[in-house]
């Protein structure tokens, strides 16, 4: 079994154990910080695959924009900063 597999599998413990990640560590051996970067290394591994690009939907009022992305959050931009974007786009 490889390091990552090990470790993998020790977090799926975890999620299924009673106790915090201090006492789990202490348990079963492992340093603390060892255990929080397997944790994020499995957490990014499970990530789904995308190209980099996710969709949003704008919403357009009279003198504003709003982009509500899909986790929730919205970005509102007035006018004034449209033309400002406009023009920064433009540079490019």
């Amino acid at each position: 079994m490889s390091k990552e597999q090990e470790m993998f599998t020790l977090i799926d413990e975890f999620k299924n154990s009673a106790l915090n990640a201090k006492a789990f560590c202490e348990t079963n051996g492992v340093v603390p910080s060892t255990f929080y970067y397997w944790k994020k290394k499995k957490a990014l591994k499970e990530l789904p695959e995308t190209s980099g690009f996710i969709s949003i939907s704008p919403k357009v009022e009279t003198g504003s924009l709003e982009l509500i992305y899909p986790n929730g959050i919205r970005l509102r931009l007035e006018d004034s900063q449209l033309e400002l974007i406009s023009k920064l786009i433009r540079l490019y």
